[in-house]
């Protein structure tokens, strides 16, 4: 772990983070407006478009290499994106070259699974049709890594085309908060709680079971769905259930995978831009997408 990375470990746990992070998923504000094009750096091309009852910003240079991410923000599904998830947008952009979409998708409590999952469905879709020459990729980081995992399963078992690849930073995939290890795991995570994510588990799923594979899609089938990269840290609140998720890869036929365990990192620690770990997190992904192998 990097001295970096041990001082924000030690910030974390010594400040009121945790508390601030609560309030901001139960309490969430929608005057933010850290993902909109004025916000983006000169060189960058921005579309914004309104459409099936959510947003899709897509961003790049003015000639990008096919390869189009398909971004789906953290934020326990209550949270629009924040300020790391444009800086990520502006990272892919500026040092791969790729074209990026971030997916401002229907939120908690205004709205609950099913509205979520079909702009999802009708997002990519309208994305392929709108740029048909583009190879495509999901990337989601928490809740957003949740749904990219939701969005791929459903394509499959609609026999709709799957993008050439995925990956899952700190993903939250079972939404029922049922894991009894998740006990232990919770004492290590200094800003996410145990009690917070399962009330908006249940608020999400709507009229749905907490357990059904659209709302949590650890409980959903994992073959076949082309290659995945899965990033997580031991620290996390989340770790516990995502050595479950990598056991359900470890089963699969038609999955190839590679699962990256970020030894005393933070959960979401992607969004931390300078850490080294994310930094050689950021280089990985890249590497993925312009090469579709995984290491």
């Amino acid at each position: 772990m990097s001295l970096r990375g041990k001082w924000l470990l030690f910030k974390t746990q010594h400040s009121q983070l945790k508390q601030q992070i609560q309030q901001a998923f139960l309490q969430p504000s929608r005057q933010n407006r850290a993902v909109v094009p004025e916000k983006f750096a000169a060189n960058i091309v921005t579309e914004e478009r309104r459409v099936f009852g959510g947003r899709l910003l897509t961003a790049a240079s003015g000639a990008p290499l096919p390869q189009h991410v398909l971004l789906f923000h953290g934020g326990a599904y209550t949270m629009q994106g924040i300020d790391s998830h444009r800086q990520l947008m502006e990272t892919l952009i500026n040092e791969a070259n790729l074209r990026v979409t971030y997916v401002d998708y229907p939120l908690v409590p205004e709205a609950t699974v099913d509205e979520t999952v079909v702009f999802a469905m009708r997002a990519y879709s309208y994305l392929r049709a709108q740029y048909p020459d583009d190879q495509f990729f999901l990337m989601g980081d928490s809740a957003g890594g949740g749904l990219a995992l939701t969005l791929l399963q459903q394509l499959k078992l609609h026999q709709e085309p799957l993008p050439a690849g995925t990956i899952l930073v700190s993903p939250w995939t079972d939404l029922s908060m049922m894991n009894p290890d998740l006990q232990t795991a919770a004492k290590h995570d200094p800003y996410l709680t145990l009690a917070t994510l399962k009330k908006i588990g249940f608020e999400y799923a709507g009229e749905h079971p907490v357990t059904d594979p659209v709302v949590s899609p650890i409980y959903g089938t994992f073959d076949d769905l082309g290659p995945v990269q899965l990033y997580y840290g031991t620290n996390e609140l989340l770790a516990a259930d995502d050595e479950r998720l990598l056991q359900k890869f470890q089963m699969a036929n038609g999955t190839p995978f590679r699962v990256h365990q970020m030894k005393s990192m933070l959960h979401d620690y992607i969004l931390w831009s300078k850490l080294p770990e994310s930094k050689r997190t950021l280089k990985e992904i890249k590497q993925f997408i312009l090469t579709g192998e995984l290491e």
